[in-house]
């Protein structure tokens, strides 16, 4: 159950200095942009988030997460999300497209990646800088993998 405090102007300052609630979680709107909130939970998460209504529904979008997104970001993100509703896009469906396109682009990019390009992305990307015996693998793979190149 969520209990509404009030509409303040939210800054990163103020959020920072807001105290947890105990029982339930509480709801500041912003001010400056409607339709923004931050929920509080009793476990301290402070997040971001846009609700307005669009085609007589209502929509309720989580957009991050505070510190990890400030609230200027917050801002710009629900004030895009609102542009989408002013042209009648729905923003959970665009989020969603954008989600399937980014998702059919990475596995399009593993399609094509031959073993050979992952063992050297992998060597590059993390053996180097993970693991002390890189060389010692690369040899080992050099040595045994070689039908595989």
């Amino acid at each position: 159950m969520e209990s509404i405090i009030l509409t303040l102007k939210l800054t990163d300052k103020l959020i920072r200095k807001i105290k947890i609630p105990t029982e339930r979680t509480s709801t500041i709107k912003d001010k400056i942009e409607p339709g923004l909130q931050l929920r509080i939970s009793p476990t301290g998460r402070k997040t971001c988030s846009f609700e307005k209504k669009f085609r007589k529904e209502g929509i309720k979008m989580t957009i991050g997460v505070f510190p990890d997104l400030s609230i200027k970001e917050a801002r710009k993100i629900a004030r895009e999300l609102k542009r989408l509703m002013a042209k009648g896009i729905d923003p959970r469906e665009a989020k969603r497209q954008k989600q399937i396109a980014e998702d059919e682009k990475r596995l399009k990019a593993r399609q094509d990646i031959t073993f050979k390009e992952l063992f050297y992305k992998y060597i590059e990307e993390y053996a180097k800088i993970y693991t002390i015996h890189w060389q010692r693998e690369t040899a080992r793979i050099h040595n045994y993998g070689k039908s595989l190149f």
